[in-house]
């Protein structure tokens, strides 16, 4: 596995002569992409952290999200894999392959944006070092049934490295992506990055599943933004049970009228984990309609922070946006903060927000236990029956088992 490392530094990043490096083992690329990589690292070198307090960090202990404690770029060519394309319908590819056969296809993400929901330091340096990651597109009017598979894995050794995800649906298409983030080993102290881009023309039909597993040793950001089209439908599934920490930002804008966009969440925490999920449902044409409900299981001394805002421009009349935060505390000492919000300029709109914070009910573990459950049982069984409304989201039942499965042995092991 490459890497690069400049000694000079303290920090990996801390000078050009790194990018410098970078940019030499990448020589072989278009020029359209050098100069877009230069932009983003400038844009990375000029971020001040002024010290300010910052609302896009709230409650959020930003030092563990610090990279500067990363000894090594490791590359993810070897850490991302697809399943066989059955389908001549769609092109289904590594990115660092697409740049090799296909650079004229690329050439339009240097037009793509990030969420902008605060770790925007990391998303330009993302954007300058993302060395692969995947590209899906399909052709007008497919209906693709057999789902895409894309199996990322975090790198060892206090190393890092940057995806850059796209998927694009051309009018009236539809598709299933399934998304997994594990691990190697159960010590590593690797870090992951990555962007992921969603372009949804009209009429065409999304579901997209993540499945993040990471060990507890690890650090994720993860960016996300989805432009929804006339018509057109995201439905949006992640499931987070591992990662030491994870920043997660995801905006989805509805820029054409019918659009409509989902977006369900699990995070189950235990011992030290934090969970910090930043979310956007932007209104920008009339008619839309979006829904976001996030949960998490809190165990131990785990932490989540949920920050969400609908936001619903002027000309969004007719709009239609729900978005709820619940959590579940199953020990004094988990902590779960929401922020819910929502700023509405339009006429005509049916918004809702809401959060939650619970501990189990007393008469269900009552209940349970009068008919011989042992208490640990019993709390496990709860809190199975908490995650399910977004586990059964995921609308594939064999998956839906792993993830059953995967959740019953991840939790109270």
């Amino acid at each position: 596995m490459q890497t690069l490392q400049d000694p000079s530094s303290e920090s990996l990043f801390g000078t050009d002569q790194f990018f410098s490096n970078f940019a030499s083992d990448h020589s072989w690329e278009p020029g359209w992409l050098a100069d877009h990589r230069s932009e983003a690292w400038e844009k990375f070198i000029k971020h001040e952290n002024s010290g300010i307090k910052d609302e896009n960090w709230r409650f959020s202990p930003k030092h563990l999200f610090n990279l500067d404690n990363t000894l090594r770029l490791s590359s993810s060519k070897d850490l991302v894999q697809l399943s066989a394309l059955k389908s001549n319908k769609a092109l289904f590819q590594n990115l660092d392959k697409m740049i090799l056969d296909f650079p004229d296809i690329l050439s339009n993400i240097t037009e793509h944006v990030g969420p902008n929901l605060g770790a925007i330091q990391t998303y330009h340096l993302t954007t300058a070092l993302a060395d692969n990651g995947f590209y899906l597109s399909t052709p007008k009017g497919a209906e693709i049934s057999e789902p895409f598979i894309v199996e990322h894995k975090t790198p060892e050794h206090e190393g890092i490295t940057f995806e850059r995800n796209i998927i694009h649906l051309a009018p009236f298409s539809s598709a299933m992506v399934i998304e997994f983030i594990n691990s190697d080993d159960t010590t590593s102290q690797g870090s992951a990055s990555s962007t992921l881009n969603i372009t949804l023309e009209e009429g065409a039909k999304l579901v997209r599943v993540l499945v993040q597993n990471a060990n507890t040793s690890s650090t994720l950001h993860q960016f996300e933004n989805f432009s929804l089209g006339k018509n057109s439908s995201l439905r949006n599934v992640t499931i987070h049970t591992g990662s030491s920490q994870c920043r997660s930002e995801t905006k989805g804008d509805m820029t054409d009228k019918g659009a409509f966009f989902e977006n369900f969440s699990l995070f189950l925490g235990s011992g030290n984990q934090l969970f910090d999920q930043r979310t956007r449902q932007v209104h920008s044409a009339s008619d839309c309609t979006s829904n976001l409900l996030s949960k998490n299981a809190l165990n131990d001394q785990s932490k989540s922070i949920f920050s969400g805002l609908i936001k619903v421009e002027e000309v969004a009349s007719n709009t239609n946006a729900y978005q709820t935060n619940r959590n579940l505390l199953l020990c004094n000492e988990a902590e779960a903060d929401s922020l819910p919000g929502l700023e509405i300029l339009a006429n005509e709109v049916k918004c809702s927000h809401g959060a939650t914070t619970s501990k189990i009910e007393e008469q269900e573990l009552f209940y349970l236990l009068s008919r011989g459950i042992p208490q640990r049982s019993a709390e496990k069984l709860i809190s199975l029956g908490f995650l399910e409304e977004v586990i059964e989201k995921v609308n594939n039942q064999d998956l839906i088992e792993k993830i059953r499965a995967m959740i019953e042995t991840k939790f109270y092991s």
